[in-house]
């Protein structure tokens, strides 16, 4: 009896720590080029329903993602900074096929060649 109470705390301990990283928000940093004769508009409006998309599969209106350009450095590239509230809803998007359909439009208006996932967490000044 003692090994099933003690195996149920630790396991339980498990899943809410689990369950803690797990609903933690995470970002998606994709490192891109446009292709030639596309500009920024293009992608964005790709991107718009995209995010349309993504929003409505991912479960969640806190899923954003931006057009980042370089103010000092290399100009000629952008990224694309993806948000996600949980990795939970980042999963829900990847899993769901139907969104392939973006695939081939975003790789007509740009060439991405890395992307990361990051999870940050906030520092707290110092008293």
């Amino acid at each position: 009896m003692l090994k099933k109470n003690l195996l149920a705390a630790v396991t339980s301990v498990f899943l809410l720590l689990s369950a803690t990283v797990y609903a933690e928000p995470v970002t998606v940093v994709f490192s891109c080029k446009l292709n030639d004769g596309f500009t920024k508009e293009d992608a964005m409006e790709v991107n718009g329903r995209w995010l349309k998309w993504a929003r409505k599969t991912g479960g969640s209106d806190e899923i954003t993602s931006s057009f980042v350009t370089t103010v000092i450095g290399d100009l000629g590239g952008f990224m694309w900074v993806d948000t996600y509230p949980s990795i939970a809803a980042w999963g829900k998007i990847v899993d769901d096929d139907s969104g392939s359909e973006f695939d081939a439009e975003f790789d007509e208006v740009s060439t991405c060649s890395d992307s990361r996932m990051y999870r940050g967490e906030e520092t707290v000044p110092a008293k």
